[in-house]
């Protein structure tokens, strides 16, 4: 997963600023520049995205300090969703790998009471 963990609010304004800037700072689909978000100090969830590396914040000569997503930041739900995908493949496997002891074990059994019927 990736290098930083966010609570519930904290994943929701990270995912709320990437949909802000994948809707003003792309074209066609391509990422042309990178949003900058005026800093606000009282604002908690930013502040706790800055704490926890999905934000970073960056002198800018125009608007003073300013907030940009930092590659953590834009790795974070990839790397959950990665995560996820990887949890769910094991459990997968492990289901059938149940599955194919359950059969073998049916088979162990009827071969054995067909030996023991008509060996004796």
């Amino acid at each position: 997963m990736a290098s930083i963990e966010l609570n519930i609010l904290q994943e929701r304004e990270l995912g709320r600023l990437l949909d802000y800037e994948r809707a003003t700072c792309t074209v066609d689909g391509e990422l042309v520049y990178r949003c900058a978000f005026p800093l606000r100090p009282d604002d908690d969830l930013q502040r706790e995205l800055i704490e926890r590396g999905a934000l970073a914040k960056r002198p800018d000569d125009r608007r003073g300090t300013v907030v940009a997503i930092t590659t953590d930041g834009y790795s974070y739900f990839p790397a959950k969703r990665r995560a996820q995908e990887e949890r769910n493949r094991a459990k997968t496997h492990d289901t059938r790998l149940v599955a194919l002891s359950a059969c073998f074990a049916a088979a162990c059994v009827i071969v054995g009471f067909l030996l023991g019927r008509f060996v004796s």
